[in-house]
């Protein structure tokens, strides 16, 4: 088909669903060799379009430069646990080096705690502003959002590099100034903004249906960034290296991502044009006070994070309003109680260093195989499950998916994160039980349960079918800043119930805490099987006219073909 070399763009006769009306406005307006429909030049910086393949960069880099301090993060909080069991004083000015040796159950059960209140404290406000930070990043696009998140990570990595600085008032009070990275990053989003915005950002760029396996693959890269982190920072270092070292490199490697961020990564998003001449207009009025101002903002901050948990409440069905459907609710509690048994694995390694005695070294090497073997998981074997198991559809691409369809995908990523979950619960018991007998048994297991790690990309992919099934496709950005809150408010009090459990049993039974998250993987497996698709339901939210187009298609594809778009 050739079309006119420059100017008006011609679109073909394609079906546009409700999602991607909403989260690319104005699809009219698609830019073809950095024009508009109107001919107009973009004042974007760049002219390519946004695609998920963007985002490898930075979730590469930015997963790398955690897994270079993943564990002299851990050798940080034990040194300051050790200093804080010296003498019981924090104004003894003697470097924290001095301690890294230390052993004891009371100094790791210290060590957890400390550990548990720079996550609690991050998650707390993480909760609260991640909410508002997606709905912001809605409003103005993803490149913001994503930069705020990396400015609050820098700032996170220069406080364990101050508290390890000796003879300083850092040093001197390290035990409170470690508070204060986890404020400041909690203020601006934490991991759990970051990661609601790959997913958002990803779901701008593809289309209804099941997304487990782009969801996979972004996991598989997060985890690759994990496992290369330390072999990086080991490479670049000598072995006699100081642990600020490693919080240098990461420092280096987020100011790379925030570069990149700014002069490359395509905005998924885009202003309106009718939005920017609004603007204008209202430029020349008379501007409101700093209260009324602050007052607006406050409502705004309130309603982002409330509206964020009201997505897993039981709605009703479009086009049957009198019916519920409590898929979302179910899959909202699912996440919950996973992600509070997912406060496992920052106690385990803890645990590991505390039952092998092992070193800095070792401990890194540990965590970077367990990430390596997850990276297989998501980028090879799961896709390769994926391809196979997956229901085939006939359905061409820009047409939605029929209703059997829909409830074969969801059925899908149901079983596929049922799957996931039976078999983390049953590998948690076995190292309750046998971890003390090996080192390499504990080992192996623990890689087993790197293949557990589909349970995320599987829930976000739940997410997406469920909401599409019921008749709310155009909310998907939204419940994936719902998700981001709902985990980050179980984050808040996961650290807190595994460092209680590890430090109460730590003495006589410290794989406690390995049975206490096979027990909440369970429950979160329970809920998902609750999870129960009817067909019927998908049939009458999805009804379609002959040519096979939905109402909310044929009303999209009437306004795209209409002459005065």
């Amino acid at each position: 088909m050739s079309g006119p070399p420059f100017g008006r763009l011609t679109l073909p006769r394609m079906s546009i669903t409700e999602e991607e009306e909403v989260l690319l406005p104005g699809s009219s307006d698609v830019l073809l060799n950095g024009r508009t429909e109107d001919g107009i030049y973009s004042t974007r910086f760049c002219n390519w379009n946004a695609h998920s393949y963007w985002l490898i960069p930075v979730v590469l880099t930015v997963y790398m430069s955690r897994g270079a301090t993943m564990a002299p993060r851990i050798q940080v909080y034990k040194a300051i646990a050790c200093r804080s069991l010296s003498d019981g004083s924090s104004h003894n000015r003697v470097s924290l080096q001095m301690f890294m040796n230390c052993s004891g159950s009371d100094a790791a059960a210290r060590a957890a705690k400390i550990q548990a209140n720079v996550t609690t404290i991050m998650n707390i406000l993480s909760s609260v502003t991640t909410g508002f930070w997606s709905r912001l990043g809605d409003a103005y696009g993803r490149k913001p959002i994503f930069i705020m998140y990396l400015i609050g990570a820098i700032f996170m990595e220069s406080v364990f590099v101050l508290v390890m600085r000796p003879n300083t008032i850092f040093s001197n009070y390290s035990e409170h100034f470690i508070l204060l990275g986890p404020i400041v990053e909690g203020f601006l989003g934490a991991a759990p903004t970051f990661v609601g915005l790959l997913h958002a950002y990803i779901s701008d760029c593809t289309r209804h249906g099941s997304r487990s396996k782009e969801f996979s693959t972004i996991h598989g890269i997060i985890f690759i960034g994990l496992s290369i982190g330390p072999w990086l920072a080991g490479i670049i270092l000598p072995p006699d290296a100081g642990s600020d070292s490693f919080f240098y490199i990461s420092m280096t490697l987020l100011a790379i991502t925030v570069l990149y961020t700014v002069a490359v990564l395509p905005e998924s998003l885009r202003r309106t044009a009718d939005g920017d001449s609004n603007h204008r207009a209202n430029e020349g009025q008379i501007k409101p006070s700093t209260l009324v101002l602050l007052r607006r903002y406050f409502l705004k901050f309130l309603a982002a994070m409330v509206s964020s948990i009201v997505m897993f409440a039981p709605r009703p069905i479009k086009c049957h309003p009198r019916k519920k459907t409590y898929m979302l609710t179910f899959l909202g509690l699912a996440v919950f109680i996973y992600t509070v048994a997912c406060g496992l694995f920052g106690t385990r390694y803890v645990f590991a260093q505390q039952l092998y005695s092992w070193t800095t070294s070792q401990l890194g090497y540990y965590m970077s195989l367990l990430w390596l073997v997850k990276a297989v998981n998501l980028l090879v074997i799961l896709p390769i499950v994926i391809s196979y198991l997956k229901p085939k559809t006939s359905v061409a691409p820009g047409v939605s998916l029929k209703p059997w369809e829909i409830e074969a995908e969801l059925r899908f990523d149901k079983q596929l994160a049922l799957a996931s979950l039976a078999l983390g619960s049953a590998l948690d018991l076995l190292v309750a039980l046998t971890s003390r007998n090996s080192q390499a048994i504990f080992i192996v297991l623990s890689c087993a349960s790197s293949f557990t790690s589909g349970v995320s990309p599987a829930f976000h992919s739940l997410g997406a079918v469920c909401l599409h099934a019921c008749g709310y496709s155009s909310e998907v950005g939204t419940l994936f800043g719902a998700k981001a809150v709902l985990s980050a408010v179980a984050h808040i009090i996961s650290p807190s119930i595994f460092a209680t459990t590890y430090a109460k049993t730590v003495g006589y039974f410290p794989q406690a805490i390995y049975v206490l998250s096979a027990v909440l993987t369970f429950t979160s497996a329970l809920f998902i099987a609750g999870i129960r698709p009817s067909l019927k339901e998908i049939e009458m939210v999805h009804a379609t006219n002959p040519e096979g187009l939905s109402p909310s298609e044929e009303e999209s594809l009437s306004l795209i073909q209409s002459p005065g778009r």
